[in-house]
């Protein structure tokens, strides 16, 4: 039997939850909460707007009044910090009849047809996951140097089947990932040892393919993203590739048992890939063209992947006290 076939029944609107995890920024809040009160709904539909539950990460619950002006939202405060001890408390706050999951970002605005889209998707599909575009908008003008650098944008693929891992970005999920195993599902969590480097997202998809989930891509089903000006730079872009190297060591840790072999596995691998990563970039110079986000995400993941292994990885998203 497939992940697939485990499935009870279509997801439709009413049995299909948001699920949004914030932590001080109430601003991009308000606009997502916005642009969801807009959304169409699919014919027939009881109710007038998707379900959202909002999970308020800050210390102090300053999001509340915001989620309350949205019809049928549920509110939960979680204090204990972190991002996948965040993304696993809307988990816990999913009703038992729920049949999928649709995780978005509080810095994102969904377009009017994206709902449709992704129900339509999931339904037509039968996938264990779908997920869709996540279009950049860049907080003044786009950078001159996006075009020939590039940039983070998840919008390359057709509608159809993906074989790649998927992140919480723009995704739908059904709930029998997350359900109780007794009541059938498999329970599903995300790691909390990704809470402070982030990556919790990319592993438990990455756990799912294991387990044989089936992803789609639905190229309809567009959502758009804010970039502000702090991370319109190559330096935020090379951070975040540092910072996919201690990621990358971190699951291969958690994955294999504690040993030198593996020590010294994950040291040759991030040479390997620094290495890379400095020959293209040279390559690219001698030939006087423009260095590219991949040329250095493969020299700076490399690197950040060194740094780990040697205890110097950063905890990017720990809360400054």
């Amino acid at each position: 039997m497939t992940a697939s076939s485990a499935r009870i029944q279509d997801p439709t609107p009413e049995t299909t939850w948001l699920l949004v995890c914030t932590y001080q920024r109430n601003d991009l809040l308000t606009r997502l909460l916005e642009s969801l009160k807009s959304v169409q709904m699919p014919p027939g539909t009881t109710i007038d707007q998707p379900h959202v539950i909002v999970v308020d990460n800050s210390p102090q619950p300053t999001a509340e009044h915001l989620v309350q002006s949205y019809s049928g939202a549920r509110y939960v405060h979680e204090p204990r910090p972190g991002i996948a001890t965040a993304r696993n408390t809307s988990l816990e706050a999913v009703p038992e009849d729920a049949q999928a999951v649709v995780f978005l970002d509080d810095d994102e605005q969904v377009t009017t047809d994206w709902f449709v889209s992704l129900l339509s998707a999931a339904c037509e599909s039968s996938a264990d996951a779908v997920a869709g575009p996540v279009v950049p908008i860049f907080e003044g003008e786009e950078p001159d140097w996006v075009s020939t650098y590039g940039y983070v944008r998840r919008t390359d693929f057709p509608t159809g089947p993906h074989p790649r891992r998927l992140a919480t970005n723009n995704t739908l999920v059904l709930s029998t990932w997350f359900g109780h195993p007794r009541h059938g599902g498999r329970g599903y969590r995300f790691d909390e040892t990704f809470n402070f480097i982030g990556g919790s997202d990319s592993d438990l998809f990455e756990r799912m393919m294991d387990d044989g989930a089936q992803f789609w891509w639905c190229a309809e089903a567009v959502v758009t993203e804010h970039v502000p000006i702090e991370r319109s730079t190559k330096q935020w872009l090379r951070r975040r590739a540092l910072r996919g190297g201690q990621v990358r060591v971190a699951k291969k840790r958690l994955r294999a048992s504690p040993s030198t072999w593996v020590t010294l596995g994950l040291v040759a691998e991030g040479a390997a890939r620094a290495s890379y990563g400095a020959v293209r970039r040279f390559s690219h110079r001698a030939r006087r063209r423009p260095v590219t986000y991949t040329d250095d995400y493969y020299l700076c993941e490399g690197l950040g992947m060194l740094k780990a292994v040697m205890g110097q990885g950063r905890a990017e998203y720990a809360r400054k006290s």
